[in-house]
């Protein structure tokens, strides 16, 4: 008589010479949702690590420059020091982030060249994707601009973390190598590599939006959110067409050079020139951005268009599964907290 396992829910039967066994096959959409949410485990993990370091080492730089203080009599506030604080930025954004991402890496045993194509790019495809990208910017900043004011009509009100523009020679190189050169590199490495390489698997729309939130999540604060999620839909495209790093390096560190470079030259200017030169910069991004689009239209018949993906579950009910995989909700609400500081009631 076969042997009823309630927990299971399966059937357990006996075998002469081989004992008890299961005639159980398990779905293929459950075998697809255990791995996914296997995935969404390990980057949940790497995310906690992120925040775990991005916290830890501002304990330490703080402690030591606390027990320097102790020690030689000169207190220095490496907050309010250029210099250093830049440098502490960049090391921050580095170690922070590389460091669990390439554990995780290590662990689902992605080999480099799949989860880093640094390949050569095809000119027109690159030069397309890079022009695209300055229109996405637009829509980018429009969207949060929206967010913004939704927000306000229900009495929310929503900021970034404030940066002051160094005024030292050395401050705005590190300044600028802060926010160009090391989120290029670093955060393409992590989300456009790592990330979406290791979800490709899944499918490339899944693994697309997948990292695509990941990486506008965990900017940690709600105007720079809706940016970076839209952005990396744009960036990570484009490097899934190449199938080349150097892409989404190259849209990244452009489009934010163009931010720092009006820093530079425009934060100090009255409020009606700032609007115009951004008002002519994104008539002109939008323009070439079209330009750009009907382009590779014209030249790929392929071009926007996906493959049909491997697997039986449809792109939203992966991204679901990922999304609410466990230690990923956990560290979704670690930053979640992390962005109530740029929240506050109007």
């Amino acid at each position: 008589m076969p042997y009823y396992d309630q927990r299971e829910q399966r059937e357990t039967v006996y075998h002469a010479g081989n004992g008890f066994y299961s005639p159980y096959i398990e779905p293929e959409w459950k075998k697809e949702r255990r791995k996914i949410r296997g995935a969404g485990n390990g980057i949940g993990l790497a995310s906690l690590g992120y925040l775990a370091f991005t916290f830890g080492i501002a304990v330490v730089f703080m402690l030591i420059f606390e027990v320097y203080g102790m020690l030689t009599g000169v207190k220095i506030d490496f907050l309010e020091n250029e210099i250093i604080f830049w440098s502490y930025t960049i090391f921050t954004s580095i170690v922070s982030l590389l460091v669990p991402f390439a554990i995780y890496a290590l662990f689902v045993k992605i080999p480099v060249s799949v989860a880093l194509p640094f390949r050569k790019m095809p000119a027109d495809l690159a030069i397309g994707g890079i022009l695209v990208g300055l229109g996405v910017t637009v829509i980018a900043s429009y969207a949060t601009e929206y967010l913004a004011l939704v927000l306000e009509t229900v009495g929310i009100g929503i900021t970034a973390p404030e940066i002051e523009t160094p005024v030292s020679v050395a401050g705005k190189i590190l300044y600028a190598a802060a926010l160009t050169v090391t989120p290029a590199f670093v955060e393409e490495i992590c989300f456009r590599g790592i990330v979406m390489q290791s979800l490709r698997r899944f499918g490339d729309i899944f693994a697309l939006v997948a990292s695509a939130l990941i990486f506008g999540i965990f900017h940690l604060n709600l105007v720079q959110m809706p940016y970076a999620f839209i952005m990396g839909l744009c960036i990570g495209y484009f490097v899934m067409r190449t199938g080349s790093l150097w892409v989404g390096i190259l849209i990244h560190f452009i489009n934010n050079s163009m931010v720092v470079l009006l820093e530079f030259f425009v934060f100090d200017k009255s409020y009606e020139v700032q609007t115009a030169v951004n008002l002519v910069i994104n008539i002109i991004s939008v323009i070439v951005a079209i330009g750009a689009v009907v382009f590779l239209l014209r030249r790929y018949k392929d071009m926007f268009r996906f493959g049909k993906a491997p697997g039986v579950l449809s792109p939203g009910k992966k991204t679901v599964y990922f999304i609410f995989a466990p230690v990923l909700v956990v560290a979704l609400i670690g930053a979640f907290v992390m962005t109530l500081e740029y929240v506050y009631i109007i």
